[in-house]
Protein backbone atom coordinates (compact mmCIF):
# COMPACT_ATOMS: atom_id res chain seq x y z
CA UNK A 1 0.00 0.00 0.00
CA UNK A 2 1.10 3.42 -1.35
CA UNK A 3 0.85 5.42 2.28
CA UNK A 4 2.39 8.90 2.19
CA UNK A 5 2.10 11.23 5.83
CA UNK A 6 2.17 14.61 5.52
CA UNK A 7 3.74 15.65 9.17
CA UNK A 8 3.51 19.29 10.20
CA UNK A 9 5.21 20.39 13.11
CA UNK A 10 3.31 22.22 15.43
CA UNK A 11 6.04 24.49 18.02
CA UNK A 12 4.55 26.87 20.47
CA UNK A 13 6.60 28.76 23.44
CA UNK A 14 5.31 27.57 27.04
CA UNK A 15 5.91 31.08 29.35
CA UNK A 16 6.88 29.00 31.72
CA UNK A 17 9.47 26.84 29.74
CA UNK A 18 11.18 26.24 26.26
CA UNK A 19 9.33 25.45 23.06
CA UNK A 20 8.02 22.23 23.06
CA UNK A 21 6.83 20.15 19.74
CA UNK A 22 3.42 19.35 19.41
CA UNK A 23 1.85 16.02 18.22
CA UNK A 24 1.63 15.98 14.40
CA UNK A 25 -1.30 17.37 12.59
CA UNK A 26 -2.80 17.10 9.13
CA UNK A 27 -1.47 13.44 8.82
CA UNK A 28 -2.69 12.29 5.27
CA UNK A 29 -2.79 9.29 3.10
CA UNK A 30 -3.09 8.18 -0.43
CA UNK A 31 -5.40 5.27 -0.66
CA UNK A 32 -5.16 3.29 -4.08
CA UNK A 33 -7.48 0.70 -4.81
CA UNK A 34 -7.04 -2.29 -7.68
CA UNK A 35 -8.27 -4.81 -8.94
CA UNK A 36 -5.45 -7.73 -9.29
CA UNK A 37 -5.74 -9.12 -12.89
CA UNK A 38 -4.68 -12.48 -11.86
CA UNK A 39 -6.66 -13.40 -8.22
CA UNK A 40 -9.74 -10.88 -8.46
CA UNK A 41 -9.24 -9.99 -5.48
CA UNK A 42 -9.03 -5.74 -4.21
CA UNK A 43 -5.56 -4.81 -3.28
CA UNK A 44 -4.56 -1.73 -1.35
CA UNK A 45 -7.29 -1.48 1.03
CA UNK A 46 -6.56 -0.05 4.33
CA UNK A 47 -6.43 -3.30 7.29
CA UNK A 48 -9.29 -2.19 9.25
CA UNK A 49 -11.33 -2.55 5.79
CA UNK A 50 -9.99 -5.65 4.81
CA UNK A 51 -11.17 -7.34 8.27
CA UNK A 52 -14.43 -5.99 7.50
CA UNK A 53 -14.66 -7.32 4.18
CA UNK A 54 -13.31 -10.39 4.49
CA UNK A 55 -15.95 -10.91 7.80
CA UNK A 56 -18.90 -10.19 5.78
CA UNK A 57 -18.74 -10.64 1.84
CA UNK A 58 -18.02 -13.92 -0.18
CA UNK A 59 -15.04 -14.34 -2.45
CA UNK A 60 -17.71 -14.06 -5.12
CA UNK A 61 -19.13 -10.62 -3.60
CA UNK A 62 -16.24 -9.27 -3.90
CA UNK A 63 -14.95 -10.66 -6.98
CA UNK A 64 -18.39 -9.60 -8.93
CA UNK A 65 -19.14 -6.02 -7.45
CA UNK A 66 -15.87 -4.67 -6.54
CA UNK A 67 -17.05 -1.23 -7.02
CA UNK A 68 -20.18 -1.78 -4.88
CA UNK A 69 -18.16 -2.95 -2.06
CA UNK A 70 -15.40 -0.08 -1.84
CA UNK A 71 -18.26 2.59 -2.13
CA UNK A 72 -20.31 0.58 0.71
CA UNK A 73 -17.76 0.17 3.36
CA UNK A 74 -16.24 3.48 2.60
CA UNK A 75 -20.03 5.44 3.17
CA UNK A 76 -20.17 2.86 6.21
CA UNK A 77 -16.62 3.78 8.14
CA UNK A 78 -17.46 7.54 7.30
CA UNK A 79 -21.10 6.93 8.54
CA UNK A 80 -19.86 5.26 11.50
CA UNK A 81 -17.00 7.88 12.15
CA UNK A 82 -19.93 10.54 12.41
CA UNK A 83 -21.88 8.68 14.89
CA UNK A 84 -18.69 8.40 17.11
CA UNK A 85 -18.59 12.26 17.28
CA UNK A 86 -22.08 12.46 18.71
CA UNK A 87 -23.17 15.47 17.04
CA UNK A 88 -26.67 16.23 16.02
CA UNK A 89 -27.81 14.17 13.15
CA UNK A 90 -29.52 16.67 10.92
CA UNK A 91 -31.85 14.65 8.65
CA UNK A 92 -33.54 17.93 7.09
CA UNK A 93 -31.09 19.04 4.22
CA UNK A 94 -30.50 21.40 1.08
CA UNK A 95 -28.35 20.12 -1.66
CA UNK A 96 -25.95 21.95 -0.89
CA UNK A 97 -25.41 20.24 2.43
CA UNK A 98 -24.77 17.14 0.69
CA UNK A 99 -22.11 18.33 -1.23
CA UNK A 100 -20.89 19.61 1.39
CA UNK A 101 -21.12 15.66 2.97
CA UNK A 102 -19.11 14.45 0.04
CA UNK A 103 -16.31 16.95 0.17
CA UNK A 104 -16.24 15.47 3.97
CA UNK A 105 -16.43 11.68 2.46
CA UNK A 106 -13.34 12.17 0.39
CA UNK A 107 -11.66 13.96 2.88
CA UNK A 108 -12.21 11.18 5.44
CA UNK A 109 -10.51 8.75 3.24
CA UNK A 110 -6.85 10.55 3.69
CA UNK A 111 -7.91 10.53 7.13
CA UNK A 112 -6.01 8.42 9.77
CA UNK A 113 -9.58 7.63 11.05
CA UNK A 114 -9.95 5.75 7.59
CA UNK A 115 -6.37 3.61 8.18
CA UNK A 116 -7.37 3.18 12.07
CA UNK A 117 -7.98 -0.53 12.96
CA UNK A 118 -11.48 -0.30 15.19
CA UNK A 119 -11.99 -3.76 16.34
CA UNK A 120 -15.56 -2.50 17.74
CA UNK A 121 -16.42 -2.37 14.80
CA UNK A 122 -16.54 -6.78 14.43
CA UNK A 123 -17.78 -7.15 18.10
CA UNK A 124 -20.37 -4.32 17.49
CA UNK A 125 -23.77 -5.58 17.59
CA UNK A 126 -24.36 -2.64 14.56
CA UNK A 127 -21.78 -4.68 12.71
CA UNK A 128 -22.42 -8.51 12.93
CA UNK A 129 -21.68 -11.71 14.88
CA UNK A 130 -19.96 -14.68 13.54
CA UNK A 131 -23.06 -16.94 14.43
CA UNK A 132 -24.72 -14.56 11.31
CA UNK A 133 -22.68 -16.23 8.55
CA UNK A 134 -22.53 -20.32 10.23
CA UNK A 135 -24.63 -21.22 7.31
CA UNK A 136 -22.91 -19.48 4.31
CA UNK A 137 -21.08 -21.61 2.38
CA UNK A 138 -18.19 -19.61 1.07
CA UNK A 139 -17.59 -17.29 3.47
CA UNK A 140 -14.26 -16.12 4.02
CA UNK A 141 -12.32 -15.81 7.36
CA UNK A 142 -11.08 -12.68 8.51
CA UNK A 143 -8.06 -11.59 6.21
CA UNK A 144 -4.56 -11.97 8.21
CA UNK A 145 -2.22 -8.49 7.32
CA UNK A 146 -1.04 -8.10 3.97
CA UNK A 147 1.82 -6.04 2.36
CA UNK A 148 1.22 -4.43 -1.18
CA UNK A 149 4.03 -3.64 -3.34
CA UNK A 150 4.18 -0.28 -5.44
CA UNK A 151 0.54 -0.38 -7.05
CA UNK A 152 0.02 1.03 -11.07
CA UNK A 153 -1.43 4.45 -11.29
CA UNK A 154 -4.69 3.23 -12.49
CA UNK A 155 -7.03 0.97 -11.60
CA UNK A 156 -7.85 -2.26 -13.36
CA UNK A 157 -11.63 -3.77 -14.81
CA UNK A 158 -13.33 -0.11 -13.99
CA UNK A 159 -12.95 -0.13 -10.49
CA UNK A 160 -13.08 3.37 -9.51
CA UNK A 161 -9.82 5.25 -8.73
CA UNK A 162 -9.87 6.26 -5.13
CA UNK A 163 -6.46 8.20 -5.27
CA UNK A 164 -7.15 10.97 -3.06
CA UNK A 165 -3.87 13.19 -3.60
CA UNK A 166 -3.33 16.02 -1.81
CA UNK A 167 -1.10 19.02 -2.50
CA UNK A 168 1.75 18.76 0.11
CA UNK A 169 0.54 21.17 2.94
CA UNK A 170 3.27 23.76 4.40
CA UNK A 171 5.00 23.73 7.55
CA UNK A 172 4.05 25.67 9.81
CA UNK A 173 4.91 26.48 13.42
CA UNK A 174 1.97 26.93 15.03
CA UNK A 175 -1.64 25.25 14.97
CA UNK A 176 -3.80 27.85 12.98
CA UNK A 177 -7.63 27.21 13.90
CA UNK A 178 -10.35 28.11 11.86
CA UNK A 179 -13.06 30.58 12.99
CA UNK A 180 -15.94 29.16 15.24
CA UNK A 181 -18.91 30.99 16.22
CA UNK A 182 -18.57 30.96 20.06
CA UNK A 183 -20.62 29.31 22.93
CA UNK A 184 -21.51 32.86 24.17
CA UNK A 185 -23.21 34.05 20.77
CA UNK A 186 -24.85 31.18 20.25
CA UNK A 187 -26.73 31.53 23.79
CA UNK A 188 -27.54 35.33 23.04
CA UNK A 189 -28.69 34.28 19.83
CA UNK A 190 -31.11 31.26 21.00
CA UNK A 191 -32.42 33.44 23.76
CA UNK A 192 -33.63 36.31 21.19
CA UNK A 193 -35.22 33.22 19.31
CA UNK A 194 -36.49 31.60 22.01
CA UNK A 195 -39.38 32.17 24.10
CA UNK A 196 -38.98 34.50 27.29
CA UNK A 197 -41.93 32.69 29.16
CA UNK A 198 -41.49 30.31 31.82
CA UNK A 199 -41.79 26.75 30.45
CA UNK A 200 -42.87 25.43 34.32
CA UNK A 201 -45.62 27.47 34.74
CA UNK A 202 -47.12 26.92 30.74
CA UNK A 203 -45.98 23.09 30.67
CA UNK A 204 -46.90 20.28 33.03
CA UNK A 205 -44.35 17.27 32.68
CA UNK A 206 -45.88 13.78 33.14
CA UNK A 207 -44.18 10.96 34.06
CA UNK A 208 -43.99 9.52 30.62
CA UNK A 209 -40.69 9.44 28.32
CA UNK A 210 -40.96 9.06 24.71
CA UNK A 211 -37.18 8.38 24.34
CA UNK A 212 -33.70 9.02 24.95
CA UNK A 213 -31.07 9.68 23.03
CA UNK A 214 -27.56 11.43 22.96
CA UNK A 215 -28.22 14.75 22.29
CA UNK A 216 -31.79 14.39 25.30
CA UNK A 217 -34.49 13.14 26.90
CA UNK A 218 -38.13 13.22 24.94
CA UNK A 219 -40.99 13.54 27.39
CA UNK A 220 -44.54 14.05 27.74
CA UNK A 221 -46.64 17.27 29.05
CA UNK A 222 -49.43 19.23 28.77
CA UNK A 223 -49.70 22.77 27.72
CA UNK A 224 -51.85 24.02 30.73
CA UNK A 225 -52.96 27.05 28.22
CA UNK A 226 -54.41 25.42 25.46
CA UNK A 227 -55.28 22.00 27.18
CA UNK A 228 -53.36 19.64 24.63
CA UNK A 229 -50.73 17.25 25.17
CA UNK A 230 -46.97 17.64 23.85
CA UNK A 231 -43.58 16.30 23.02
CA UNK A 232 -40.68 17.82 25.06
CA UNK A 233 -37.21 17.20 23.98
CA UNK A 234 -34.69 18.36 26.70
CA UNK A 235 -32.01 19.09 24.99
CA UNK A 236 -28.44 19.47 27.68
CA UNK A 237 -26.53 22.34 26.10
CA UNK A 238 -23.13 21.27 27.70
CA UNK A 239 -23.05 17.94 25.92
CA UNK A 240 -23.15 19.46 22.36
CA UNK A 241 -20.01 19.82 20.52
CA UNK A 242 -22.23 21.84 17.42
CA UNK A 243 -24.46 24.32 19.35
CA UNK A 244 -24.94 26.00 16.04
CA UNK A 245 -26.40 23.24 14.43
CA UNK A 246 -29.02 23.62 17.02
CA UNK A 247 -29.41 26.92 16.44
CA UNK A 248 -29.39 26.29 12.69
CA UNK A 249 -32.42 23.69 12.71
CA UNK A 250 -34.57 25.48 15.11
CA UNK A 251 -34.31 28.51 12.66
CA UNK A 252 -35.11 26.10 10.11
CA UNK A 253 -38.47 24.63 11.99
CA UNK A 254 -39.41 27.97 12.82
CA UNK A 255 -41.26 28.22 8.95
CA UNK A 256 -42.12 24.60 8.72
CA UNK A 257 -45.77 24.75 9.33
CA UNK A 258 -47.93 21.61 6.83
CA UNK A 259 -50.38 19.23 7.99
CA UNK A 260 -48.51 16.07 7.18
CA UNK A 261 -45.41 17.19 9.52
CA UNK A 262 -44.86 17.22 13.64
CA UNK A 263 -44.87 20.44 13.78
CA UNK A 264 -42.31 22.58 16.13
CA UNK A 265 -44.44 24.77 18.36
CA UNK A 266 -41.74 26.58 20.64
CA UNK A 267 -38.29 26.45 22.23
CA UNK A 268 -37.44 27.39 25.72
CA UNK A 269 -34.16 28.28 26.94
CA UNK A 270 -33.85 26.66 30.88
CA UNK A 271 -30.89 27.93 33.01
CA UNK A 272 -29.10 28.69 29.83
CA UNK A 273 -27.80 24.93 29.95
CA UNK A 274 -30.64 22.92 28.49
CA UNK A 275 -32.93 23.92 25.55
CA UNK A 276 -36.17 22.70 25.48
CA UNK A 277 -38.20 21.87 21.62
CA UNK A 278 -41.96 21.76 22.10
CA UNK A 279 -43.08 19.66 19.24
CA UNK A 280 -46.96 18.27 18.36
CA UNK A 281 -47.61 14.92 20.18
CA UNK A 282 -49.01 12.31 17.63
CA UNK A 283 -51.12 9.68 20.32
CA UNK A 284 -50.89 6.75 17.57
CA UNK A 285 -47.29 6.36 17.42
CA UNK A 286 -44.93 5.15 14.68
CA UNK A 287 -46.84 3.49 11.47
CA UNK A 288 -43.54 0.86 12.27
CA UNK A 289 -45.81 -0.64 15.04
CA UNK A 290 -48.54 -1.26 12.28
CA UNK A 291 -46.62 -2.50 9.53
CA UNK A 292 -45.02 -4.94 12.35
CA UNK A 293 -47.98 -6.24 13.63
CA UNK A 294 -51.00 -5.57 11.36
CA UNK A 295 -51.95 -6.38 7.65
CA UNK A 296 -52.41 -3.23 5.53
CA UNK A 297 -55.03 -3.24 2.70
CA UNK A 298 -54.16 -1.70 -0.64
CA UNK A 299 -56.04 0.97 0.01
CA UNK A 300 -54.82 1.90 3.51
CA UNK A 301 -51.07 1.72 2.17
CA UNK A 302 -52.13 4.64 -0.61
CA UNK A 303 -53.75 6.55 2.30
CA UNK A 304 -50.58 6.78 3.89
CA UNK A 305 -48.15 7.48 1.09
CA UNK A 306 -50.66 10.13 0.09
CA UNK A 307 -50.26 12.26 2.97
CA UNK A 308 -46.34 11.26 3.30
CA UNK A 309 -45.94 12.31 -0.51
CA UNK A 310 -47.66 16.08 0.43
CA UNK A 311 -44.65 16.34 3.38
CA UNK A 312 -42.61 15.27 0.79
CA UNK A 313 -43.58 17.51 -1.54
CA UNK A 314 -43.73 20.62 0.93
CA UNK A 315 -40.59 20.39 1.74
CA UNK A 316 -38.99 19.93 -1.43
CA UNK A 317 -40.87 22.86 -2.53
CA UNK A 318 -38.82 24.18 -0.33
CA UNK A 319 -35.37 23.39 -1.25
CA UNK A 320 -35.31 20.91 1.63
CA UNK A 321 -34.64 16.99 1.82
CA UNK A 322 -35.72 14.78 4.65
CA UNK A 323 -33.20 11.94 4.18
CA UNK A 324 -34.43 9.51 6.56
CA UNK A 325 -38.19 8.32 5.29
CA UNK A 326 -39.05 4.87 6.69
CA UNK A 327 -42.21 3.98 8.80
CA UNK A 328 -40.32 4.58 12.22
CA UNK A 329 -40.84 8.29 10.97
CA UNK A 330 -44.16 8.58 10.36
CA UNK A 331 -46.12 9.12 13.06
CA UNK A 332 -49.58 8.56 13.56
CA UNK A 333 -52.62 10.18 15.24
CA UNK A 334 -55.32 7.88 17.12
CA UNK A 335 -57.69 9.69 14.43
CA UNK A 336 -55.75 7.92 11.36
CA UNK A 337 -53.57 11.47 10.87
CA UNK A 338 -50.50 10.69 9.33
CA UNK A 339 -47.31 12.97 9.91
CA UNK A 340 -43.53 13.09 9.12
CA UNK A 341 -41.32 13.56 11.79
CA UNK A 342 -37.55 13.38 13.23
CA UNK A 343 -35.94 16.63 12.17
CA UNK A 344 -32.96 15.74 14.80
CA UNK A 345 -35.12 17.08 17.58
CA UNK A 346 -38.53 14.60 17.50
CA UNK A 347 -38.46 11.68 19.52
CA UNK A 348 -37.62 8.55 18.10
CA UNK A 349 -39.67 6.04 19.90
CA UNK A 350 -39.16 2.84 17.95
CA UNK A 351 -37.31 0.10 20.18
CA UNK A 352 -35.90 -2.28 17.08
CA UNK A 353 -31.84 -1.68 17.89
CA UNK A 354 -31.59 -3.13 14.22
CA UNK A 355 -33.30 -0.19 12.82
CA UNK A 356 -31.62 2.57 14.66
CA UNK A 357 -27.74 1.06 13.70
CA UNK A 358 -26.66 4.13 11.56
CA UNK A 359 -26.52 7.54 10.56
CA UNK A 360 -29.26 7.29 7.78
CA UNK A 361 -30.54 4.34 8.24
CA UNK A 362 -29.31 2.19 5.11
CA UNK A 363 -32.55 -0.21 4.67
CA UNK A 364 -34.41 3.07 3.12
CA UNK A 365 -31.37 4.13 1.43
CA UNK A 366 -31.14 4.36 -2.36
CA UNK A 367 -28.17 3.67 -4.19
CA UNK A 368 -27.26 7.21 -5.21
CA UNK A 369 -26.74 7.86 -1.63
CA UNK A 370 -24.19 5.40 -1.00
CA UNK A 371 -22.24 6.01 -4.60
CA UNK A 372 -22.35 9.56 -4.39
CA UNK A 373 -23.62 9.76 -7.83
CA UNK A 374 -26.87 12.39 -8.74
CA UNK A 375 -27.64 12.74 -5.12
CA UNK A 376 -31.07 15.10 -4.89
CA UNK A 377 -34.20 15.68 -3.57
CA UNK A 378 -35.45 11.97 -4.99
CA UNK A 379 -33.83 9.83 -2.42
CA UNK A 380 -36.77 10.68 -0.05
CA UNK A 381 -38.67 9.13 -3.18
CA UNK A 382 -36.59 6.13 -3.20
CA UNK A 383 -37.51 5.74 0.79
CA UNK A 384 -40.80 5.79 -0.11
CA UNK A 385 -40.83 2.96 -2.28
CA UNK A 386 -38.85 1.10 0.44
CA UNK A 387 -41.54 2.11 3.00
CA UNK A 388 -44.63 0.62 0.73
CA UNK A 389 -42.73 -2.63 0.55
CA UNK A 390 -42.18 -2.32 4.48
CA UNK A 391 -46.17 -1.87 4.35
CA UNK A 392 -46.38 -4.55 2.07
CA UNK A 393 -44.14 -7.01 3.98
CA UNK A 394 -43.76 -5.78 7.22
CA UNK A 395 -39.91 -4.87 6.87
CA UNK A 396 -37.69 -3.31 4.63
CA UNK A 397 -35.60 -5.52 2.04
CA UNK A 398 -32.09 -7.03 3.81
CA UNK A 399 -33.29 -6.04 7.42
CA UNK A 400 -31.84 -8.78 8.73
CA UNK A 401 -28.25 -7.59 7.01
CA UNK A 402 -25.60 -5.85 8.85
CA UNK A 403 -25.56 -2.37 7.89
CA UNK A 404 -22.74 -2.84 5.75
CA UNK A 405 -23.58 -5.52 4.28
CA UNK A 406 -27.09 -3.79 3.26
CA UNK A 407 -25.27 -1.09 2.11
CA UNK A 408 -23.97 -3.14 -0.21
CA UNK A 409 -26.94 -4.73 -1.33
CA UNK A 410 -28.51 -1.63 -2.62
CA UNK A 411 -25.32 -0.64 -4.17
CA UNK A 412 -25.12 -3.66 -6.38
CA UNK A 413 -28.13 -4.47 -6.67
CA UNK A 414 -30.51 -1.52 -7.06
CA UNK A 415 -34.42 -2.14 -6.95
CA UNK A 416 -34.77 -5.00 -4.55
CA UNK A 417 -37.15 -7.91 -5.35
CA UNK A 418 -40.53 -8.32 -3.44
CA UNK A 419 -41.15 -11.41 -2.75
CA UNK A 420 -45.01 -11.12 -3.02
CA UNK A 421 -45.12 -8.87 -5.98
CA UNK A 422 -47.54 -10.53 -8.46
CA UNK A 423 -50.35 -10.35 -5.91
CA UNK A 424 -50.03 -6.75 -6.14
CA UNK A 425 -52.57 -4.45 -7.89
CA UNK A 426 -51.18 -3.10 -11.33
CA UNK A 427 -51.11 0.07 -10.02
CA UNK A 428 -49.52 -0.62 -7.01
CA UNK A 429 -46.49 -2.27 -8.83
CA UNK A 430 -46.38 1.00 -11.27
CA UNK A 431 -46.31 2.96 -8.12
CA UNK A 432 -43.99 1.06 -6.69
CA UNK A 433 -41.69 1.33 -10.36
CA UNK A 434 -41.73 4.98 -10.36
CA UNK A 435 -40.36 4.84 -6.76
CA UNK A 436 -37.87 2.47 -6.94
CA UNK A 437 -35.69 3.34 -10.39
CA UNK A 438 -32.21 3.66 -10.10
CA UNK A 439 -31.70 5.95 -12.83
CA UNK A 440 -32.61 8.66 -10.81
CA UNK A 441 -33.71 11.10 -14.30
CA UNK A 442 -36.37 7.93 -14.65
CA UNK A 443 -37.50 8.17 -10.81
CA UNK A 444 -40.77 10.84 -10.25
CA UNK A 445 -40.92 13.66 -8.30
CA UNK A 446 -43.14 13.94 -5.31
CA UNK A 447 -45.35 16.21 -7.49
CA UNK A 448 -45.66 13.38 -9.94
CA UNK A 449 -46.59 10.78 -7.66
CA UNK A 450 -49.31 12.44 -6.07
CA UNK A 451 -51.12 12.71 -9.32
CA UNK A 452 -50.40 8.77 -9.70
CA UNK A 453 -53.24 6.26 -10.04
CA UNK A 454 -52.50 4.73 -7.17
CA UNK A 455 -53.43 7.25 -4.48
CA UNK A 456 -56.80 7.28 -6.17
CA UNK A 457 -57.58 4.11 -4.39
CA UNK A 458 -56.84 5.57 -1.25
CA UNK A 459 -59.43 4.51 1.90
CA UNK A 460 -60.09 7.24 4.81
CA UNK A 461 -57.38 7.64 6.92
CA UNK A 462 -60.05 6.71 10.01
CA UNK A 463 -59.49 2.94 8.76
CA UNK A 464 -56.23 2.97 10.23
CA UNK A 465 -57.50 3.24 14.01
CA UNK A 466 -58.55 -0.19 13.69
CA UNK A 467 -55.17 -1.55 13.31
CA UNK A 468 -53.50 1.46 15.41
CA UNK A 469 -55.17 -0.07 18.46
CA UNK A 470 -54.69 -3.67 17.78
CA UNK A 471 -51.01 -3.27 17.26
CA UNK A 472 -51.02 -0.96 20.86
CA UNK A 473 -52.35 -3.91 22.07
CA UNK A 474 -50.29 -6.56 21.16
CA UNK A 475 -47.20 -4.19 21.92
CA UNK A 476 -48.62 -3.66 25.44
CA UNK A 477 -48.49 0.22 24.83
CA UNK A 478 -52.19 0.65 25.83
Amino acid sequence: MNISRIFRRNTHKDDNGPSVIGHPTNVMHDIHVIKNKETGQLEGLPLAWQRQIGNLFTKAEQNNNPDALIHAVKYYNYSMKKKEEVEPYKHIVTERDIDEESEAINLFMNSDDAHQSRECLLNDPISFSEEHFVNRPDTLPTLPPKKFGKLPPNLANGVEDLSLLAEESPILRRKTQDYEVSDASILSELKRICSDEDPYERYSRSNKDLGAGASGIVFVATDLVLKQQVAIKDIDMSKQQRKELLLGEIKILRDFKHKNLVNFLEAYLVYDDHLWVVMELLDGGPLTDVVTETVMKEGQIAAVCHEVLQAINYLHSRGTIHRDIKSDNVLLGMDGSVKVTDFGFCANIVGDEQRQTMVGTPYWMAPEVVTRKQYGKKVDIWSLGIMAIEMIEGEPPYLKEPPLRALYLIAANGRPQISGWKKLSLTLQSFIDDCLQVDVNKRASAEKLLRHPFLQVRMELSTLTPLIKAAKKILQKI
